[in-house]
């Protein structure tokens, strides 16, 4: 087996990498359904504020599994590590070999490494963690509990209104006055949710930011809900975006839900995720919504139960922090 760096401009090696990693999920992972070729590819080759790092195993002359190291400028302490081998080759190392060498080729401002998985039970996870992650340094950060809502088989509650505030749905992207907001408010996602150990700071997003990563989601044939709660003082107080895939059987994800600090208690995280939903429902796009959050996050999880939402796998977040020489 030889690990070398894996061409992104090239799309033969690319088609190869799509199919493994479409293996890998179908076989741990049971309904799962890939995006596109091409929009697949198309985010591994868009940076948006990610550097992609990507590394391959080749048996000969077949690329058997890969692996991807991801960092951000904004948080250049942590690199993010992913793995997919071929099922036919897993249990074998290669996994391991390949988890090790995205390692060392992150950049020398890494001090801690980040992985998540997931998987359908506990039992899963537990064969996961004792045959991959611990020998490999690993442990876990946090859990979160993946929900899906089939809105074919649910009935959702009337539009949500909130004394002072106008909650408003916008389709591919806010208008651009809310832009600086909102891209404030989704620098705060992680940092104000729970996160077990994993302490991650703000990271606010531009309006430039925003705008490429709306750019690259219609590129990729998604469409975006993001539902807006205003203050009458013209302040955005609440936020969240429902990205829907261009395959209808596959479902859409909540990228992310948050209300202000100062806003809180007016019922606004609820209003802007169901004003979403509704708009989904009304174009006709969205079967089935997926979304997470972290276990401890007990507001959220009993909003997402109050609509609909039911529990269908796990994920887990690990971490590792890297070892002076």
């Amino acid at each position: 087996m030889e690990i070398r760096p894996l061409d992104l401009d090239n799309d033969s090696a690319m088609a190869e990498a799509y199919r493994i990693e479409c293996a890998a999920n179908q076989s741990v992972r049971p309904g799962w359904i890939s995006p596109s070729k091409e929009a697949r590819i198309l985010g591994w080759r868009t940076p948006n504020g990610w550097q992609h790092h990507l590394l391959g195993a080749w048996n000969g002359t077949t690329l058997i599994g890969f692996a991807a190291g991801m960092h951000s400028p904004d948080t250049p302490d942590t690199t993010w590590i992913f793995v997919w081998v071929d099922p036919v080759y897993q249990n074998a190392g290669v996994g391991s070999a390949l988890a090790r060498a995205a390692e060392d080729a992150s950049p020398a401002s890494t001090v801690r490494f980040v992985a998540s998985a997931i998987r359908a039970t506990s039992a899963e996870m537990g064969a996961l963690m004792q045959n991959f992650a611990s020998p490999l340094g690993y442990s876990p950060a946090t859990t979160e509990t993946v929900v899906e809502l089939d809105l074919r088989d649910t009935q959702l509650a009337g539009p949500t209104t909130a004394p002072g505030y106008e909650i408003s749905t916008h389709v591919n992207g806010v208008p651009e006055r809310f832009r600086e907001q909102v891209g404030q408010i989704k620098g705060l996602v992680d940092a104000e949710a729970p996160n077990g150990e994993l302490a991650w700071g703000e990271t606010p997003v531009s309006p430039d930011e925003y705008a490429a990563e709306m750019d690259l989601w219609v590129a990729q044939g998604s469409t975006v809900f993001e539902s807006i709660a205003v203050d009458a003082a013209g302040n955005v107080a609440a936020w969240t975006c429902l990205v829907a895939d261009a395959d209808t059987e596959r479902p859409a994800h909540i990228e992310g839900t948050l209300v202000v600090s100062g806003h809180r208690g007016h019922g606004l995280g609820a209003a802007v995720k169901l004003a979403s939903l509704h708009r989904a429902v009304e174009l006709g796009n969205v079967r089935k919504v997926r979304t997470s959050s972290d276990d401890r996050n007990i507001w959220m999880r009993s909003i997402n139960t109050r609509l609909g939402f039911t529990p269908v796998e796990t994920e887990i977040i690990l971490q590792k922090e890297t070892v002076s020489p």
